[in-house]
């Protein structure tokens, strides 16, 4: 699936990927967005939301403790970010996020492999990043039909 290159605000990134503005700038502050934004940056941006909130079975995560992301949580964002811009990238194609690495599988022939191959048990989460890309032009799209906010008729210097 090929990406446009329309640059988007943070507030803009947010909005497309269904998100508050909170999750965008803990992204831009933890390193995941990266000004200028452009397409890539939404599925990124969802992709960050997910893997952020994952605590491995096993695994403790007090919630006042800041939370720096771990490699695969970055393997992830970046991996959602390349899929992007991938040819290879269908409605189909899906992250699959383990404790120790990230893979990205597009047909059902994949999918069995990956399944045998990596899985045999172990805990793993599956996230639609095809879907979310197919998505993308109608998000984008929605953008530009929202109403902006007016500011209010300043009054006359006396």
């Amino acid at each position: 699936m090929a990406e446009t290159s329309i640059q988007l605000s943070t507030s803009a990134v947010a909005t497309a990927a269904g998100l508050s503005e909170s999750w965008a700038w803990k992204a831009r502050d933890q390193g995941v967005l990266h000004a200028p934004h452009f397409e890539d940056a939404v599925v990124a941006l969802r992709v960050y939301a997910f893997v952020s909130q994952i605590v491995w079975p096993g695994n403790r995560r007090p919630r006042s403790a800041r939370q720096d992301l771990e490699l695969w949580q970055s393997s992830a964002v970046e991996a959602a970010r390349e899929a992007v811009s991938d040819p290879d990238t269908t409605s189909e194609t899906a992250l699959w996020v383990l404790e120790d690495s990230v893979h990205l599988v597009t047909s059902p022939g994949q999918r069995a492999a990956f399944d045998l191959d990596h899985l045999n048990g172990r805990v793993a989460f599956r996230i639609p990043v095809g879907l979310w890309v197919a998505e993308l032009p109608e998000a984008i799209a929605a953008l530009r039909t929202r109403r902006r906010r007016t500011s209010p008729p300043s009054k006359p210097a006396a």
